[in-house]
């Protein structure tokens, strides 16, 4: 765990402004290890010669603001700009000291006069004015890519740019120029410091990898909408906007890459086996991704036809053979992509909890080992290939506290393991967080889920080391108003989405209110989404009993992907809700076993999370794990524990998912006790038609909480 730093944090907030369609309206802050030392943008300007220190002080005065002669003279050093041989002096009212240096800046179209033979050299610099100046200066006072302005739609304030630097701004904006203000405006006349002035100069004192991430879209790639904001979001074809904008102001050295879970969860993508993700990637022209673990849930020969038939490599260095001990042979380890000058090795990981969040069928003879020595012995093979940059894009989970800012998970085991030097940067994926900052000196970010964010990692090279210097790590979103769709991505996906409209939008029944994945107790809890009993969870276990005909049903709230909105309930929205083709089985358990598996804590609350149906019980859980429930009973009333005492005269006829009855599923070990399961309906199909038979009956589907879980230590 690792506790924010002052100075990476406003790396973060640097690099949370750069790019058309991700800006967030407050930052992840970001979190640093106490070992990790982390140089201010002006000590890195104050070493490569641009900026100096003044007289008779050793303060670098980062906050004071800085005047058109001293930054035009810190880029005259940042630039190595050439020197010109002038006859007559452009300027009037110039300086010894600043005289060449503006004329060098004026000759290469990077500065203009103000007004008859007047530079003013002693105003200060504004921000819109910051903008103008970098921007010539990264491009040689010529040919500045043309971006869309899209990006300016984020500030508030943006009818206070000016009309001649608004594309300068959107340039400067998308290069991380600036810091980000937290109250959502840009504020082009405030004056710049010599702090902000060294932020600035380092497009052009190193050399800049942009490196775009995703993860778990879980074949999301239609656009969104986000109610709240009354805004389209999301979408594969916005994600190709944000890499079209990035790759229009740094086109050699933007990198994308997915940290796995890519193609499972959508009738679009579901029903070809995901080819719609792979396609639409493919469009964007992705650099690697990394194997999830629902990538095997149309078998490893789909897995393994996906990865031959995607034109970007699909990793899983720590994959390995029982059989043999050996790496599997079906995919690569890492990738070597040639990206501004510099060699990018790509390390692709899947996570070690493949192993119980996968059915075990379709992983039999795997084994998912820890990536930490992978990741060093890879690395240095890579650097011993000339890799200039090593980077891990994985499946590996990370948390991060919104008060605290810790960042914790297997993205924070592989940074602390490896040690500074080993990694420039690492992607994860698995939980579905926003997780951005420095952990051990390293950029780590992963990226939500859906779509609903792109991770952002920026590392700054030096040009004649080759090594990295500065690096930051945030998080962008993806409204579809801060950019412009790429037509050619949108095209693929309207092509698939019409060989599933049809069934799609089949209307299955009606939503009395929002259906949730939310515990009932959300609001009483702490806002802890996984305690107890959720609306979705009773309706789908109460579908799994109605249709066996079993007394009691139990599912993993894991496997319920996505909330169903009030009104009509399509099966294209029923099918994200499950979209994994689990099918019901069902056996015989005792009360002993029935209480074992209700007592089972999820891994990300540390409560219980079971979904069931028939059954009512109460629970403590300020006693002991193992020992939380005190009652539980069939809905007739019909003991199965109750007074401390099971009910040895019977046994349950218990129905489940396919999944849990392997017994590795998400830690419920006590499904495998059971000697014999007997198929029953698709999962998905048994919700489809109990919903379908209550909309006949001309009733809507309603999720009061009917009291079944009650949890004594929350009133």
């Amino acid at each position: 765990m690792n506790k924010i730093g002052t100075l990476v944090v406003m790396t973060s907030l640097v690099s949370t402004l750069l790019a058309p369609a991700a800006f967030a309206e407050t930052a992840a802050p970001a979190a640093a290890a106490a070992t990790a030392q982390v140089k201010t943008d002006i000590q890195l300007a104050v070493e490569e010669g641009a900026i100096k220190g003044y007289p008779g002080t050793t303060d670098l005065l980062e906050n004071k603001p800085v005047t058109r002669a001293e930054l035009v003279v810190m880029i005259n050093r940042a630039a190595k700009l050439s020197k010109v041989q002038v006859k007559k002096a452009s300027y009037n009212d110039l300086s010894d000291w600043m005289g060449e240096a503006v004329e060098n800046a004026t000759a290469a179209g990077i500065v203009k006069g103000v007004g008859y033979n007047q530079f003013q050299p002693n105003r200060t610099i504004n921000r819109e004015e910051l903008a103008a100046i970098i921007v010539r200066s990264m491009y040689h006072g010529k040919d500045m890519p043309k971006v869309n302005e899209e990006v300016l739609n984020y500030f508030k304030d943006q009818d206070q740019i000016s009309p001649w630097a608004r594309q300068y701004v959107a340039v400067a904006a998308m290069a991380g120029i600036f810091d980000l203000k937290l109250d959502g405006t840009f504020d082009p006349k405030a004056p710049v410091t010599r702090g902000e002035a060294a932020k600035g100069l380092k497009p052009i004192l190193f050399t800049v990898l942009d490196i775009l991430t995703t993860n778990d879209i879980h074949g999301k790639i239609e656009v969104g909408f986000d109610k709240k904001r009354n805004a389209a979001q999301g979408g594969i074809e916005t994600l190709g906007g944000i890499v079209n904008d990035f790759r229009a102001i740094n086109p050699q050295g933007t990198v994308v890459v997915d940290g796995g879970d890519a193609w499972q969860g959508t009738l679009i993508s579901n029903t070809v086996n995901g080819e719609s993700v792979i396609k639409s990637m493919d469009e964007i022209e992705y650099d690697a991704a990394a194997v999830g673990n629902h990538e095997f849930d149309f078998g490893r020969d789909v897995l393994i036809n996906n990865i031959k038939n995607a034109t970007f490599p699909i990793l899983g260095a720590n994959i390995i053979e029982d059989a043999t001990g050996k790496r599997v042979d079906w995919t690569q380890p890492y990738t070597i992509v040639e990206k501004a000058g510099l060699k990018v090795g790509i390390i692709g990981f899947a996570t070690p909890q493949t192993a119980t969040t996968t059915k075990s069928t379709n992983i039999k003879g795997l084994t998912f080992a820890d990536p930490v020595p992978f990741a060093k012995d890879l690395s240095a093979e890579l650097r011993a290939k000339g890799a200039d940059v090593v980077m891990v894009t994985s499946h590996l989970p990370g948390e991060q506290d919104a008060k605290t800012a810790e960042i914790m998970g297997e993205l924070v085991d592989l940074a602390n393991g490896t040690g500074n030097g080993t990694l420039d940067a690492i992607v994860g994926g698995h939980s579905h967080r926003r997780v951005s900052g420095l952990v051990n000196g390293i950029p780590v970010v992963e990226a939500q889920s859906w779509l609903g964010a792109v991770g952002h990692i920026q590392l700054y090279v030096d040009k004649e080391t080759k090594k990295v210097v500065s690096s930051s790590a945030s998080l962008l979103e993806t409204y579809g108003n801060l950019t412009q769709a790429d037509a050619d991505v949108a095209k693929i996906v309207a092509d698939y989405k019409s060989l599933i409209s049809e069934k799609a939008g089949e209307v299955e029944g009606i939503a009395a209110e929002k259906l949730t994945r939310l515990s009932y107790r959300y609001a009483q809890n702490g806002n802890k989404d996984r305690d107890g009993i959720t609306p979705l969870g009773a309706l789908i276990t109460d579908a799994m009993r109605a249709t066996e005909g079993s007394d009691i049903a139990f599912t993993n709230i894991g496997g319920i992907r996505a909330d169903v909105e009030p009104g009509e309930i399509t099966y294209s929205e029923m099918f994200e809700v499950l979209p994994f083709g689990n099918y019901n089985v069902t056996g015989t358990m005792t009360a002993e076993q029935v209480k074992t598996a209700l007592e089972v804590l999820d891994k990300y609350t540390n409560l219980p999370a079971l979904q069931f149906s028939g059954l009512k019980v109460e629970w403590d859980n300020t006693r002991e794990k193992g020992d939380k429930f005190t009652k539980i009973t069939l809905v007739d009333g019909t003991p199965v524990y109750v007074d401390g005492t099971f009910n040895t005269d019977r046994t349950f006829q218990v129905t489940t998912n396919d999944f849990m009855a392997t017994g590795t599923g998400d830690g419920y070990a006590v499904f495998g006790q059971v000697k014999e399961w007997k198929d029953g309906a698709i999962l998905l199909d048994a919700w489809v038609n109990h919903t379908k038979a209550l909309h006949a009956a001309g009733k809507q589907v309603s999720a009061a909480n009917d009291g079944r879980d009650v949890r004594l230590d929350i009133k």
